[in-house]
């Protein structure tokens, strides 16, 4: 008699063991699949972030560099492109530094400033500032990294309203505004669209007020850099001036040793109980990288005139610049470091040739902590940014009636 079959029965061995085969497999081609998604993804998002934080620090570095000389050194021809620097023996001027902090921002030592090209130890501020090599050394294969600084005129504060007086050491700066502004007063529109009748005070606020650390040009022979707040002095005569105030330059009280009244040349004390020349406060931009102990990441960073250094983007590998200059009708492109004969007042291009970034890791940066997902994502520019207003001054230069002219 034949026995009847059971239609309740379990699955085979052999049935249990190709249903596993078979999930395994889908399991797999599913993970690989997520795993490529994320890899997409993550790839994406670096790139993405990356983009964005180069193309903020490139249009950033691109401005300040096309306003190197704007309304300040750069507009006054040949003979006065550059200022020369008090220098008593043994103290010579340095930057980048803010107020009353040693300047030891760039690779942890202070610079100073360059020197005319007669052969003197005088040191001249110019309107651009190389900086070959000057700064840290983030890939030992690729060497040191550059710096530049740029120099134009503050157009937030007119200066140019107020007269000036010196007091008898050469430390003290009295501003006056007269009630009948000087032609060369030219007052700005606001944000609203409403031209202003009066300037800014010169105690107002950031950023528009005289700050500790700010530097003064008077004429175009004599810097100072103001050393402590701005006081209130009753205006002398009433009849004549409507606001007084008064701005010290404290001998030797700023780090970059710019105040020395008893320097030989270029110090304020040469117009010491009189009046002092148009004044303008310039706005001297540093860009170099440095490596901040509370990221531990390579950063672009941004010092203007005396405040805090402030990070531009993080990740900037590799900063390095070339310059184009001008001697008499002679140009030669892409140099590192000048040539003989030239200074920086004859720059009138710079050349970015190398700002290379990488993206964000998940680690510090020098651990490649996003290998499982390709690696990071990597930018370089390389452009060149005219200096607008040297170009014109070489190219149109205005006459040199004492030469050397530099």
């Amino acid at each position: 008699m034949r026995g009847k079959s059971n239609p309740s029965r379990g699955f085979t061995l052999l049935e249990m063991s190709i249903s596993a085969a078979i999930g395994l497999v889908l399991i797999s081609a599913a993970a690989k699949l997520y795993s490529k998604a994320l890899s997409v993804s993550v790839t994406t998002s670096q790139r993405a972030q990356l983009q964005q934080d180069f193309r903020a620090a490139a249009n950033l570095l691109q401005r300040d560099i096309s306003m190197a000389g704007a309304g300040a050194l750069g507009q006054q021809g040949l003979s006065t492109s550059a200022v020369g620097l008090p220098a008593s023996t043994g103290t010579l001027p340095v930057y980048p530094c803010t107020a009353l902090v040693t300047c030891n921002y760039v690779n942890n030592l202070p610079v100073a400033y360059p020197v005319n090209p007669t052969g003197s130890t005088v040191p001249y501020l110019y309107s651009i500032i190389p900086g070959y090599d000057f700064g840290i050394t983030v890939n030992a294969a690729q060497g040191a990294t550059d710096i530049i600084t740029v120099i134009s005129a503050d157009p937030n504060i007119q200066l140019n309203c107020y007269s000036g007086t010196m007091n008898a050491a050469g430390t003290q700066v009295t501003f006056q505004l007269p009630i009948a502004l000087p032609s060369t007063c030219v007052l700005p529109i606001t944000a609203s669209g409403v031209a202003l009748t009066t300037p800014e005070p010169l105690n107002a606020a950031v950023p528009i007020g005289l700050q500790v650390g700010d530097m003064i040009l008077f004429g175009s022979n004599a810097v100072g850099v103001v050393t402590g707040p701005v006081g209130i002095c009753a205006p002398n005569p009433a009849a004549t001036y409507s606001a007084c105030y008064t701005v010290p330059f404290a001998a030797n009280a700023d780090p970059g040793h710019i105040n020395q009244p008893t320097a030989a040349s270029g110090s304020l004390a040469q117009y010491a109980n009189s009046a002092t020349p148009s004044a303008v406060r310039l706005q001297m931009v540093t860009y170099y990288l440095a490596i901040p102990p509370s990221t531990g990441l390579p950063t672009l960073m941004r010092l203007q005139n005396g405040q805090q250094p402030a990070p531009v983007a993080e990740n900037v590998v590799y900063l390095k610049f070339t310059y184009d200059v001008i001697n008499n009708g002679t140009v030669t492109t892409n140099q590192a470091s000048l040539p003989a004969g030239t200074t920086p007042a004859m720059i009138t291009k710079v050349n970015i040739l190398h700002m290379s970034m990488r993206s964000q890791g998940r680690d510090n940066w020098s651990r490649s902590s996003l290998a499982q997902y390709g690696g990071y994502e990597g930018l370089d520019l390389q452009t060149s940014v005219a200096a607008r207003n040297l170009t014109s001054q070489q190219e149109y230069p205005m006459s040199c009636s004492t030469p050397p002219c530099y």
